[in-house]
Order: C-alpha cells, then sequence, then structure tokens
C-alpha cells in the first residue's frame, strides 16, 4: 500500500512538472522547441492507468491541454517565420561582416528611398503677391505722418460697426444658402465651400469662418464618418453658449482641386 502510495505521489509530481514547464512557455520565460513534447506526451500516456481519483483525472487533463499549448505555441513559430522569411540573427551578423564596404554601401543605395517635397508658386499666389508689394507705399513716402501718427483703433471698431456693408449683405446671403441646404440639419463643410474656382472656393471658406464667428453657424465633427459639418442657427446667436476653439482650416490648391473633382 505505502508502495502504491508513493508510486502515485511521483506520478503526479511529474504532471506538475510537465505543467509548470508548458507554462514556462506561455509566459515567455522558455521557447517552444525547448519542451520535449513527445517524451510528455508518451509520460502522460503511461501514467493514465494509475488514476482512479477525480483529482488525478484533473491533473491529467491539465497536463494535456498544457502540451496542446506548447504544439501550438510551435505551430505559431514556425509560420510566423516561414511567412516573414525569417532568418537567424547571428547568420545574418556573419553574413554582414564578411561584406566588403562597396558591397555595404551598395546595398545600402539599393535600399535608400529618401523623402523628397516639391513646393512651387500657383498662378494665386504670385497674384496676391504682386498686388501685396503693389500697394506698399514708397520708402520715406509717407514714414514721418506714419512716426506721429497715434495709435488709433480703426473706426470701424469704435462704433461697433465691425464688418461692412457689403460684407455683412454677402454674410446673410451666404448663410440663407447653407439653411437651404442644410435642410434643418448640416452640411459638409467641404462640400459648401467648394466652388468652381479656387479664388471662389477661398472666398466663401472666408465668409463661413464670419459666420461661424458671428454665431450664424457652427462647425462641428462628425463622430461617426470625422468630417467637419455646418450647422446653421435659426437665427444669429449674440452671446455663446459654450467655450469656443479657434481652428485653422488651410483651403491650399491641392485641397480645393481633391474636392472639386
Amino acid at each position: 500500500m505505502a508502495k502504491k502510495t508513493k508510486k502515485l505521489k511521483e506520478a503526479r509530481e511529474a504532471l506538475e512538472r510537465i505543467i509548470a514547464s508548458c507554462e514556462a512557455v506561455e509566459a515567455g520565460r522558455a521557447e517552444p522547441f525547448s519542451i520535449p513534447v513527445e517524451h510528455h506526451i508518451k509520460l502522460v500516456g503511461e501514467l493514465f492507468p494509475l488514476w482512479e481519483e477525480p483529482e488525478d483525472l484533473s491533473l491529467d487533463a491539465r497536463a494535456v491541454e498544457a502540451i496542446s499549448s506548447v504544439i501550438r505555441a510551435q505551430s505559431e513559430w514556425v509560420k510566423m517565420r516561414s511567412t516573414r522569411l525569417y532568418r537567424d540573427p547571428f547568420l545574418l551578423e556573419e553574413r554582414i561582416r564578411e561584406l566588403s564596404p562597396e558591397a555595404l554601401v551598395a546595398i545600402f543605395l539599393r535600399a535608400w528611398h529618401p523623402v523628397v517635397e516639391l513646393e512651387q508658386m500657383t498662378a494665386l499666389s504670385l497674384e496676391m503677391a504682386i498686388k501685396y508689394w503693389a500697394e506698399l507705399p514708397l520708402r520715406g513716402e509717407e514714414g514721418p505722418e506714419l512716426a506721429e501718427a497715434p495709435a488709433e483703433a480703426p473706426p470701424e471698431l469704435e462704433e461697433g460697426e465691425v464688418l461692412t456693408e457689403e460684407m455683412q449683405e454677402a454674410m446673410e446671403e451666404l448663410w440663407e444658402e447653407l439653411r437651404k441646404r442644410a435642410r434643418g440639419g448640416s452640411v459638409r463643410y467641404w462640400d459648401f465651400i467648394t466652388a468652381d474656382t479656387y479664388a471662389e472656393t477661398v472666398r466663401r471658406a472666408y465668409l463661413v469662418s464670419f459666420l461661424i464667428t458671428y454665431g450664424y453657424a457652427s462647425l462641428e465633427v462628425d463622430p461617426l464618418s470625422e468630417e467637419l459639418i455646418l450647422r446653421p442657427r435659426r437665427r444669429p446667436r449674440t452671446k455663446p453658449r459654450e467655450k469656443t476653439t479657434s481652428v485653422a482650416i488651410p483651403i491650399t490648391y491641392e485641397e480645393w482641386l481633391e474636392h472639386a473633382s
């Protein structure tokens, strides 16, 4: 009886060692192929006739499951290295050491793909630059007057008239267009400002910025598409109810071409 008890104890310890070694692979402390899977399977099969208690059968099942996890890890290891053209780091290091500096430079040049950025002037930017320089006063022409003039706010700001009458009319006209296109909902920002020409697109974006600033509409981000959307209000809001944030939206010529096509 004592001999049988000792044998059962040793068998249980053997299963526990198998389970511990397999769990080391799952925890990343051992390599999958360092486990003698065939030996473990054979040992589990030899010990199986000894089990009579449910606890022993449960321990046997745990051992089989642990061995299965190691086999799965081995399969994934082989699959990963075969699909990624895996090479042993030691062999690669030895191969690199054998190459001459000239061969290394040739390999580097074949694999090198530098990032190149191209910037160019557009017709609109040239026109704006010419207009800017043409409107600048000549040197010495208005220097004394500018130096002696006191720093005052523009008349519009003093009188509370931030927008000119022409600007106000253009803004309200665009607001009416936005309300009609939205039909009580919203319109995608780029769909609304994009026009047949780049200059008109920039003009519409400029007016839309005033619509948002003066409470005629709100600019939001669609949570699903993550696109900018415009939502017109029924009447202009004089006092903001929520905290506002300035957003810079670049209107480049390339962006216009992308949305206009």
